[in-house]
């Protein structure tokens, strides 16, 4: 009798003084006898005006079976009732709560009464809308993605195919000379404007058209038509479009406006391929053809000459692969990973350049999409680890901790663990010094695969970084799943970060995340004193960055203090 009383006072001390739950109890015919301090501040109504009011009467739209369900619990029939239902608050606004409901019998006479419980989980679905937002749009420019890009093409497709399209187009933009903009100005520059051509193109086409930014400065578009006439329009109206936009940067002590153009290259369904991605890879090979031609041009594709051209371009790229693999000299540079608290050099990520031989750097993008077409990015990925392997151990370079970033391909590379491991003791390199950056696709294209491989490299004392987190949000979902001891937060949280409250909740709720899973954060694309100032109050790890450190040759300088392990 004493337990049963001394219940009774703690609950009721729980009804008053929960400060952000809803706590209520109800009689067996749904009619509220309490209700706490917070519920009634949420309702904005007195407890004299709540009392023996109807339960379901301050919900928005409750489940039809509520009043049912709670009769059965007041009764003993059912042990509990969960739904979500919002709750009316004065002049219309409506919250959304998480509703528990529970049989308790009060007092000597054990009369039946319902314990209700409502947490207020509309942050939590405004959260998740976003996140899914983010799943299918470009952060930037909030345009599809490319994901999202390919899904709305295989479904136009499908439409095709089912008679209900007569088919589409398909249009590739690629901005003329973007790298100059970015690198006179610096990204925020060229981020601007990536905005502002998603602005232009989305006042110029028409709402059925598909716009969607691919990555980088490239953009997709999808017309519902193939008609020549309409899509020549529809291309010349596009590169008038951007050309009246204009870049102004400071030189000197004048000023230069750089030229806005594009060019574009068009494929159509079902002319020009069966799938959407043949379509995507014919606009490319389109579009380059409008490049050489001059800027500020667009092309249709055309299978004869273009597919020449591809042939011979594909030679090109894949031959310096080949050399690569065979042993033609390739450099590592090394950007710094910087610990945020402290300033010091954790490590850095090795960066591969080969050289054009004529002073500058071959794109090295373009290197690492002619291996893996070629089928050549396992030799490539692994002439790329001896050259880590050996920087970490000579005494010339400061470089004691490498990351090096791995294909998803090279996941399936039989001779890999091996390799890695005679790299290691070759060179002398010790446990924890070689970090392998992987991206999330790379990640989950074959996780159980992809997870043996992990723990195989792991056991020589290699450690993980998941690469561009944050962008797909599947990622954290197998966060749990994946052996990796850091999280690389992507770049395009961080540009704007100053400027983007949403950003800045994002990125907190991704080290919160990682946190939990005992993993460090790095920040890429820091490029401001002010942007680092944030991230440390964000409780980020690392920062990577041009603020922090350009990519460079390493040479002989300070050791670099190594991160911790996870």
């Amino acid at each position: 009798m004493a337990r049963r009383l001394a219940d009774q006072e703690d609950f009721s001390r729980l009804l008053q003084d929960t400060a952000d739950i809803v706590v209520l109890i109800q009689d067996a015919q749904g009619r509220l006898l309490s209700v706490n301090r917070y519920g009634r501040w949420l309702c904005g109504l007195p407890a004299t005006r709540l009392r023996r009011r109807a339960f379901a009467s301050l919900l928005e739209d409750p489940p039809a079976t509520l009043v049912t369900e709670l009769a059965r619990v007041a009764a003993g029939t059912q042990h509990a009732c969960r739904h979500e239902s919002a709750l009316r608050r004065p002049g219309g606004d409506t919250l959304l709560l998480s509703w528990w409901h529970t049989l308790w019998r009060s007092g000597a006479g054990g009369k039946s009464r319902v314990v209700s419980i409502g947490l207020d989980i509309s942050d939590q679905r405004i959260a998740e809308a976003h996140i899914g937002w983010l799943a299918s749009h470009d952060p930037l420019t909030g345009l599809f993605n490319r994901r999202r890009f390919l899904e709305e093409g295989r479904r136009w497709q499908q439409a095709v195919l089912a008679g209900e399209r007569t088919g589409f187009a398909l249009m590739l933009l690629d901005l003329d000379q973007f790298r100059d903009i970015n690198d006179l100005g610096g990204h925020h520059h060229g981020d601007r404007l990536l905005q502002q051509v998603a602005q232009a193109l989305r006042a110029d086409l028409r709402q059925s058209d598909v716009i969607a930014r691919l990555g980088g400065d490239e953009f997709g578009i999808l017309l519902d038509t193939t008609r020549m006439s309409r899509i020549r329009d529809t291309a010349e109206r596009c590169c008038n479009a951007l050309a009246s936009l204009t870049v102004t940067h400071s030189i000197g002590r004048g000023l230069t406006r750089l030229p806005v153009t594009t060019s574009i290259g068009i494929s159509r369904f079902p002319q020009h391929g069966d799938t959407i991605e043949a379509l995507l890879a014919n606009a490319d090979i389109a579009m380059y053809q409008a490049k050489s031609i001059g800027r500020n041009a667009w092309c249709l594709f055309d299978g004869d000459d273009l597919h020449r051209a591809r042939i011979h371009e594909r030679v090109f790229w894949e031959q310096h692969v080949r050399d690569l693999i065979a042993g033609e000299p390739l450099t590592l540079h090394g950007q710094p990973i910087v610990n945020v608290t402290t300033g010091k050099t954790s490590h850095h990520e090795a960066l591969l350049r080969v050289s054009d031989g004529h002073g500058g750097w071959l794109p090295t993008q373009n290197l690492i999409n002619a291996a893996e077409q070629g089928g050549m990015i396992q030799q490539l990925d692994e002439r790329v680890i001896d050259q880590a392997c050996r920087l970490i151990g000579s005494s010339a370079t400061p470089a004691s901790t490498l990351a090096v970033n791995l294909s998803g391909l090279s996941f399936h590379n039989p001779d890999l663990v091996e390799h890695v491991r005679q790299a290691m003791l070759r060179h002398g390199v010790a446990p924890g010094a070689l970090i392998f950056e992987i991206t999330e696709t790379a990640a989950l294209t074959d996780i159980d695969n992809t997870v043996k491989v992990m723990e195989a490299l792991r056991a020589q004392g290699c450690r993980f970084a998941l690469d561009d987190f944050g962008v797909g949000f599947s990622s954290l979902y197998y966060l749990k799943k994946l052996p990796v001891d850091f999280v690389k937060i992507d770049g395009s949280f961080i540009r704007h970060l100053e400027d983007n409250a949403e950003h800045r909740v994002l990125i907190r709720a991704l080290v919160d995340v990682a946190r939990a899973f005992r993993l460090l954060t790095v920040a890429e694309c820091v490029e401001d004193a002010a942007v680092l100032a944030m991230l440390a109050e964000l409780g980020v790890d690392y920062a990577q960055g041009y603020h922090l450190g350009r990519p460079a040759p390493l040479r002989r300088g300070p050791a670099p203090t190594p991160p911790p392990t996870g």
